[in-house]
């Protein structure tokens, strides 16, 4: 299919593409509410691609080039890289990237703001987000691994950070990771609580993952009799000194 068909908006309910997909400087591609089946293609953007209500599926890579993707309420699937060096309006929708077209790396690339992210995998993929960029949620973060290998969070140079930012009021689904190098200090806690909790395992240099907001207080019925009695008297003396009237603490009296 000619690259130039794409600046039609779409209006079948659904057909399949198994090349590269461009989207040329000044063309505008609109699902609507179909769907797009790119057959394990990759989609170059440098006009407009706007999902709308409708849906993206089996892409391999995403690239937007010089041009505008808009999100719509709608979803954009794909199993390889995603390279925003343009412009993506997230919108409502939500972007998924799974296992699928014989990837294991899945690389993001440049500075995205996504309303709802899910990263999954049943085969140990590896979301690997370029070092220095910032990733924002703002609708919600889902990372997960089903199965018996995890799902591997690594920058793309080992020891230097990515930025994971979880606006407050996103939700959170955190499940079968593996994280290292990942900074989330500008935003919401992600997985507050011990990896284990979240069947995961953090591989160090994480900010603002995997920490309990509240800290383990120890019962007071834990403690030995002796120092619970001792307790209990400075309990009572201090009640008793914070009611004795001034003048008379004064006077020694």
């Amino acid at each position: 299919m000619a690259a130039h068909l794409l600046a039609a908006t779409l209006l079948t309910p659904a057909f399949a593409l198994a090349q590269t997909i461009t989207i040329s400087s000044g063309s505008q591609f609109s699902l609507s509410s179909g769907s797009l089946n790119a057959g394990c293609g990759d989609v170059a953007v440098a006009g407009t691609l706007s999902i709308d209500s409708g849906s993206a599926n089996n892409l391999r890579n995403v690239a937007i080039n010089s041009g505008t993707i808009n999100g719509g309420s709608g979803q954009i699937n794909l199993s390889g890289d995603w390279l925003n060096q343009g412009t993506f309006n997230a919108q409502t929708g939500t972007v998924q990237v799974t296992d699928g077209c014989g990837t294991t790396l899945s690389q993001l690339s440049g500075d995205t703001t996504f309303n709802r992210f899910v990263a999954s995998t049943a085969s140990g993929k590896q979301l690997q987000p370029s070092t220095g960029s910032t990733q924002t949620f703002t609708g919600g973060l889902t990372l997960s691994g089903t199965g018996p290998d995890k799902l591997l969070v690594r920058t793309s140079s080992a020891g230097a950070t990515a930025a994971f930012i979880l606006s407050q009021g996103a939700s959170q689904t955190i499940s079968g990771i593996d994280a290292q190098d990942i900074d989330s200090s500008a935003g919401e806690t992600i997985a507050p609580g011990p990896p284990e909790r979240f069947n995961s395992v953090d591989s160090g240099n994480n900010t603002n993952w995997f920490i309990s907001a509240i800290k383990e207080i120890v019962p007071v019925d834990t403690l030995p009799a002796p120092m619970l009695a001792i307790l209990v008297m400075l309990i009572l003396l201090l009640g008793i000194k914070a009611r004795t009237p001034l003048t008379q603490r004064l006077s020694g009296k």
